[in-house]
């Protein structure tokens, strides 16, 4: 990524500070490490929040926490300002797109944004220069937070905003919860109830049809289990335009994807598991 130093601390400084925190870890007992003062207590943290926020130490209280700011917004140092939702892992979701850099953007470049959420990393990305990000999310609250970033930062030339749910096949319906939240899974069969409502579904190919997408630099998918589908449905002429995929898998199922991406000339560069169920894999072209 050449543009780490903007917003972030760098894969080399995040190197650094992950083997400050292994050390402290290490050569500190649990016991004592308790005793110090919280910003000592969290240094390696603060150390990844300090250069991209104006209130740093109040953000990693926010995070450790899973609370957000009263004001739901959050002031970076370059100048912009995130907009939140209200949701106890929005501010989760912030320090791994802007502190952790899960999602590497380059300047000039065409990013699609599967599972948008609120638009942060749509934002991460703009800030970072990439020339455009079309940004998909079927959540009515969750879209229109977006909305209202990507106003507040100016990006409406930037940022292509759509209330879709990314699925196999476009023209469906289906229903999504009600309530905004880096989680909310698509339900291909059910009625709308009181907590959930009604979204049309697009399809990878219709999305690069028609918004005349020429190539994807970067694919980033982030729906909660609609990535098998969405793969196992895009066609061999879409996968052609795109240059690298970051994936937040689902359902325990990353070797399926990666055999299936392989077929297309991508090569698995790196994975990182939560768990036995979810993590995230990042492709490039081989």
């Amino acid at each position: 990524m050449t543009i780490l130093g903007k917003i972030g601390v760098g894969a080399a400084n995040f190197e650094a500070i992950e083997f400050a925190r292994r050390t402290v870890k290490a050569l500190l007992p649990a016991r004592v490490r308790a005793l110090l003062p919280p910003i000592l207590r969290n240094a390696p943290l603060v150390a990844k929040a300090w250069p991209v926020f104006k209130r740093p130490l109040s953000n990693v209280q926010h995070y450790l926490n899973h609370t957000i700011p009263r004001e739901r917004s959050v002031h970076l140092r370059n100048g912009g300002e995130l907009t939140l939702c209200g949701h106890e892992l929005d501010m989760v979701v912030v320090f791994q797109v802007f502190c952790d850099e899960v999602y590497p953007v380059d300047r000039d470049t065409v990013v699609v944004d599967i599972g948008a959420n609120i638009g942060l990393f749509s934002l991460y990305a703009a800030f970072n220069g990439a020339g455009k990000v079309y940004a998909f999310e079927p959540n009515r609250e969750a879209h229109r937070c977006m909305l209202k970033n990507i106003e507040r930062n100016n990006l409406q030339g930037r940022i292509v905003p759509h209330q879709y749910a990314v699925t196999a096949r476009s023209n469906e319906v289906v229903t999504i919860p009600k309530a905004a939240s880096p989680q909310n899974r698509i339900a291909h069969e059910g009625a709308p109830d009181d907590g959930h409502e009604s979204v049309t579904t697009i399809s990878l190919d219709d999305i690069v049809r028609n918004e005349n997408i020429s190539r994807i630099d970067l694919l980033k998918m982030d729906c909660e289990g609609c990535e098998y589908e969405i793969l196992g449905n895009t066609s061999a002429s879409t996968f052609s335009k795109i240059g690298r995929i970051i994936i937040e898998y689902h359902d325990g199922k990353e070797r399926e994807i990666e055999k299936n991406l392989q077929r297309y000339g991508f090569r698995l560069q790196r994975a990182a598991a939560e768990n036995d169920r979810m993590g995230m894999l990042w492709f490039g072209r081989a």
